[in-house]
């Protein structure tokens, strides 16, 4: 079981790894930019950014299929402990036919078995128990990696457009200004 969740935790890094990867190479499309002459805009091709955007949504599903592995993982886990559980259940009953006249032998037997289905139902138990834990600790932290990703982009992307605009609006005023003033000397010549 430890050997299944480290696998996962591996995965998991690695995606988190590419992941935080195309967001770096975000950071560098949008710094070698072409800068816009006048303003403190940058220039991308938007082609660029989405299709880091889209390496994006496609690393993030992986985490999903990785859950799905788990749960599915644990079904396998416990159909082999109920499948163990029957075999050992069979063995004990035929174990008890056998030796029916010893009373001691049929004890023993009876509490063997029920040893076995104690120890396979707590086992079964901790693994539904592991993977739901697994996969809710999975799909919170993808969601919560999600959310405070787009948080940052859309705070990126009010700052661009509240720099666009604040400098769109001092060109403008300085260029109205030129304007009055080139305007005031015709006038007076």
């Amino acid at each position: 079981m430890s050997e299944i969740i480290n696998s996962g935790d591996r995965n998991i890094k690695s995606r988190t790894i590419e992941i935080t990867g195309l967001i770096g190479f975000l950071h560098e499309i949008i710094e070698d930019g072409s800068k816009v002459p006048f303003s403190k805009k940058t220039l991308v091709d938007t082609k660029d950014i989405i299709t880091v955007l889209e390496e994006i949504e496609a690393a993030l599903p992986g985490d999903l299929r990785t859950a799905e592995w788990v749960l599915n993982e644990k079904d396998r886990i416990l159909q082999e402990a109920k499948d163990e559980y029957d075999r050992a259940k069979k063995e004990a009953e035929e174990l008890m036919i056998v030796k029916v006249n010893n009373h001691d032998i049929v004890k023993e037997a009876e509490i063997k078995a029920q040893e076995i289905i104690s120890k396979a139902q707590t086992e079964s138990k901790m693994v539904r128990l592991s993977a739901r834990d697994y996969a809710d600790n999975l799909i919170s932290d993808l969601e919560s990696e999600i959310e405070h990703k787009n948080e940052e982009m859309l705070e990126k992307f009010k700052k661009l457009f509240e720099d666009f605009v604040k400098d769109y609006d001092e060109t403008f005023i300085k260029n109205q200004t030129t304007i009055k003033s080139n305007i005031k000397e015709l006038r007076e010549m």
